[in-house]
């Protein structure tokens, strides 16, 4: 009995400690990730001839594209013109633009001026200024048409303009062709989407090396790895070869025949009984053992891909909080925030950032369930094999020498997991 409550409890903590460690390395990389650089984007400035809407869409635009760079923490900002004027700054002194830095708790500073430059384009300049050092750390140029000037067309050049200024790649876009429908995708390791009539278009993928797997039932799986470079999109031909059946073979008349012979009337017949070994049913049960060490990690990584996702769904609802808009309670205001002031509508820009970032939490939210639930599955199937390869009687005891005990053996469906049990006496 001893040895039984000795082994219960080392396969809880065992499970217990090793879940804890899994959050743990989570939460670490989250915290890591908290730790970032602060940024704000001062108001863009006109130059003559040049539109005021042109200025505060550039800015709009580089502020959303900021909030969602890594490696940085977005600030409130103020406009240039109101920097110069509050600290006296006539020509963007190194200064006086760090005391504006501070002032707006930023550590650095995104500036700059939109000038005409002709009839059908602007030229746009911006400065990165690192207020710790007091220098201009990057600056860069760039043309843009007057037809880019407005609305959600200004949020691709926003984010090439901010991979110049901050010397990060610009994500990519992978286009899988071919296949078969229905096929599913992961990318180093993680889904992506399933494949349909059309292919599968997986955006945002960082500039690098990936591994794509796509696999279907009655397939062999196709691998592949690409290169992506900053801002490319690469189409991807991906084909899949079906599995041929394997053949049943029936028996023959011949191996069908089995022939007994009678025993020898002067050789009395024994029945000789073997007695059960003490390790129980042999190689059923370190089966079982296998099983269960096989399972228990499986199960584990399985639910730190859901505590992952949890923190994407939790990124995404950061990001969206200051877009959403709610009747004033009691007022003849249109819109309040979540917390019941009044805030200005939502431009155009802003509607469609905001719905793509709720489209892209939703379908983090599916993929957290979705390992959660494996994981869970996983994990309790690794709790059976656990108990039938190391706390179960062994099968070959008779009911007199161990007493009444029961038996538990796990059951496996489309449905899930389940476990039957059975006693004897």
């Amino acid at each position: 009995m001893k040895n039984l409550s000795a082994r219960a409890f080392l396969l809880v903590s065992l499970t217990a400690g090793m879940g804890a460690a899994a959050a743990c390395f989570f939460s670490s990389g989250r915290a890591f990730a908290g730790d970032n650089v602060t940024v704000a984007v001062l108001g863009i400035e006109a130059s003559e001839g040049v539109p005021d809407s042109v200025a505060v869409g550039v800015t709009d635009a580089l502020r959303q594209r900021m909030s969602m760079l890594s490696g940085y923490r977005l600030v409130q900002g103020r406009d240039l013109v109101e920097v110069k004027l509050v600290f006296s700054c006539p020509d963007e002194a190194p200064a006086c633009i760090g005391q504006a830095a501070k002032s707006l708790g930023a550590s650095r500073l995104i500036f700059g001026e939109v000038k005409s430059a002709g009839s059908d384009a602007y030229s746009i300049a911006l400065k990165l200024f690192d207020a710790d050092k007091g220098v201009v750390e990057s600056w860069t140029a760039d043309q843009l048409s007057r037809a880019q000037a407005s609305g959600p067309a200004l949020l691709a050049p926003a984010q090439k303009w901010l991979a110049a200024l901050t010397g990060q790649s610009l994500p990519g876009a992978l286009h899988l062709q071919g296949g078969v429908v229905g096929a599913s995708v992961t990318i180093d390791g993680v889904a992506a989407g399933v494949m349909g009539s059309g292919g599968l278009t997986i955006p945002n993928v960082a500039a690098a090396k990936h591994e794509l797997t796509v696999t279907k039932p009655g397939y062999s799986p196709a691998k592949k790895s690409v290169t992506l470079s900053s801002g490319e999109t690469r189409d991807v031909a991906i084909e899949l070869v079906a599995v041929a059946p394997a053949p049943v073979e029936t028996p023959s008349a011949e191996t069908a025949v089995v022939e007994f012979a009678a025993p020898s009337p002067t050789e009395p017949s024994e029945t000789v009984r073997e007695e059960p070994t003490s390790s129980g049913s042999g190689g059923g049960r370190i089966g079982f053992k296998v099983a269960a060490w096989i399972a228990l990690p499986l199960g584990l990584a399985a639910v730190g891909y859901g505590i992952y996702w949890s923190v994407q769904v939790s990124d995404a609802n950061s990001i969206l909080d200051p877009l959403r808009r709610f009747p004033c309670p009691g007022t003849t205001i249109p819109s309040c925030d979540q917390n019941g002031n009044s805030v200005r509508d939502l431009t155009p820009a802003e509607l469609d950032y905001r719905n793509r970032t709720k489209s892209l939490g939703d379908r983090y939210q599916t993929y957290q369930w979705i390992w959660y639930g494996a994981g869970t599955a996983l994990l309790a199937t690794s709790a059976v094999f656990f108990y039938l390869g190391y706390l179960s009687h062994p099968s070959g005891a008779t009911a007199d020498a161990r007493g009444s005990s029961w038996q538990f053996v796990p059951v496996f469906s489309p449905n899930g997991v389940s476990a039957m049990a059975f006693t004897t006496f």
